[in-house]
């Protein structure tokens, strides 16, 4: 009788870790939208959020367009990030989905002011968000993020493929999510980040 107690105990106990790991698998692929990356910017005490979508029916060699809330390029402003989240939730209808984001900017204002505590506080504790995504900064993100470069290539699949689309022998080492949190709570600031800049051809580091 103890065993069978202990035994349905283990079964409850794994059905609610699966349920809490699930967390919005309820929400329909199509219902999503894919950040590949996010530029963040500070100006006027407030928060300037892009969020930059991956061109998911391209990649997969698919015409059909998107339903519903298809742009490329999501723009947000707030106080604070809880404040950015609830006026996505506000104001579009697709769950924003940010286990594929790649690429995250970091514009003039939030370095120059000195704004960055709150952001990494937030991607942090964000269990979607990997260590792994490439750090860059820029002095003009808007125009960053607004560029498009062959066949709708987005700014994110760009510096995406700068680090990875190269032989073994020509891959560049880029600075990491990881490595700026080892840096920043280790208490020595910022590791130097490569900055993004356009020229007429496009981007370059």
């Amino acid at each position: 009788m103890r065993k069978t107690g202990k035994y349905l105990f283990l079964v409850v106990l794994t059905i609610c870790f699966a349920v809490s790991l699930c967390g919005c698998s309820g929400v329909d692929p199509e219902k999503r939208l894919y950040p590949l990356v996010m530029s963040v910017d500070y100006e006027n005490g407030r928060y300037r959020v892009a969020y930059g979508m991956a061109d998911l029916p391209g990649a997969t060699g698919q015409d059909k367009p998107e339903e519903g809330d298809s742009a490329k390029t999501v723009a947000l402003s707030g106080r604070n990030f809880q404040e950015i989240d609830s006026e996505y939730d506000r104001s579009r209808e697709k769950y924003l989905d940010i286990s594929h984001l790649q690429v995250l900017i970091l514009g003039e204002g939030i370095l120059r002011q000195n704004q960055c505590a709150s952001l990494f506080n937030y991607l942090k504790e964000n269990p979607l968000v990997g260590e792994d995504l490439y750090v860059f900064r820029a002095n003009d993100v808007d125009a960053v993020m607004a560029f498009q470069g062959d066949d709708n290539q987005s700014i994110g699949e760009y510096l995406v493929g700068i680090y990875e689309n190269r032989p073994a022998s020509q891959k560049k080492s880029g600075i990491s999510l990881r490595q700026v949190y080892n840096s920043w709570y280790g208490q020595e600031g910022l590791p130097a980040l490569p900055l993004i800049k356009l020229k007429e051809d496009g981007p370059y580091l």
